[in-house]
């Protein structure tokens, strides 16, 4: 706890006590006996009050979040369609651009009802053309392996491809 409700609670203990008079028997401590309830039964709808307006609190800010939230919604409408019923924050695209609608009923797009999003970019100056590129190795003879019905590629530039197992096509299968 902080210093000043620490210090707030010493001084609502204080007030009670002061109102408490020294007797335990007879008609002081029958007033005492009284006023403890009453306080007890003050604290209690205090608490109570405190705990509704709390959870009345919550409610609240939860229904009006949500609230705003749908409000402030973006709706994305696909296409322009200029029969269509539009709301404010509904967005839309057309000719390679997307709209956001400023307000309900937004009238013809483009228009003053519509803030344009994005636009599609127009095509860059070419660029200088690189150099050209070296062919792709092909196959210029296959190395085959009897014994293991392989055949294995060797290409143009002296490199091997993955070889090709050839069994199944000449040798029948033990299942059949």
């Amino acid at each position: 706890m902080s210093t000043d409700l620490l210090e707030g609670r010493i001084a609502e203990l204080e007030a009670r006590q002061s109102r408490f008079k020294l007797a335990t028997t007879g008609m002081e401590g029958w007033e005492n006996y009284f006023q403890s309830l009453i306080m007890q039964e003050r604290d209690y709808f205090n608490d109570l009050l405190a705990e509704v307006i709390a959870s009345l609190q919550r409610d609240f800010q939860a229904t009006i979040k949500v609230a705003i939230e749908t409000a402030l919604a973006r709706r994305i409408k696909g296409t322009h369609d200029p029969k269509a019923e539009y709301f404010a924050n509904d967005l839309v695209a057309k000719d390679g651009a997307s709209f956001v609608a400023k307000r309900n009923n937004p009238g013809p797009l483009p228009g003053d009802g519509w803030q344009l999003l994005a636009r599609q970019g127009q095509r860059g100056i070419a660029g200088e053309r690189g150099a050209p590129g070296r062919d792709a190795p092909r196959i210029i003879k296959w190395e085959l392996d009897v014994a293991s019905y392989t055949a294995t590629p060797i290409l143009s530039d002296g490199s091997r491809g993955p070889g090709l197992e050839l069994r199944a096509l000449f040798v029948p299968s033990e299942t059949t």
